[in-house]
């Protein structure tokens, strides 16, 4: 009976170490995941600014506006229903009233002129709202491009 005792009290300290070497190999497996998980997240991230950065399109306002009280937010390219992306979404506050139509003309990454709009605006004193500045069907708002507003 004793020959019998000892081979199972080893077996059962073989076990119970055995268990808890497989919950710090699963705990350790767990956080290489979450590292893994938080590095890759990282890279879309990093991948998702770039391509923002170089198909984004400068926005400038003329000295003059800018005196008028007018300012530029945010700024999107949207494509019309052919595909092309010819229309400019601008956020454009006012700090003081201004009614004017303004011109908008683009410029290819060259500074080579390649289409021009016009946007009727009409903002009181402290306000703020989306426009959209479209141009014609073929003027296509490409990488690096850049567009000024007088």
């Amino acid at each position: 009976m004793r020959l019998l005792l000892v081979p199972l009290i080893a077996s059962c300290v073989g076990l119970c170490s055995c268990d808890r070497v497989g919950e710090k190999a699963k705990d350790a497996l767990n956080k290489g995941g979450e590292l893994a998980g938080s590095a890759a997240t990282e890279v879309i991230e990093g991948v998702a600014t770039g391509v923002e950065e170089t198909w984004s399109v400068d926005v400038h306002l003329s000295d003059d506006l800018r005196a008028k009280g007018l300012a530029i937010g945010r700024t999107q390219v949207e494509n019309d229903s052919s595909g092309r992306d010819n229309r400019l979404v601008v956020y454009l506050s006012a700090a003081s009233a201004i009614t004017d139509t303004l011109t908008a003309t683009a410029f290819d990454q060259d500074g080579v002129e390649m289409g021009r709009a016009r946007l009727p605006l009409q903002l009181v004193a402290g306000s703020a709202d989306y426009h959209t500045i479209v141009f014609q069907s073929r003027t296509d708002l490409e990488r690096k491009s850049r567009v000024e507003i007088q």
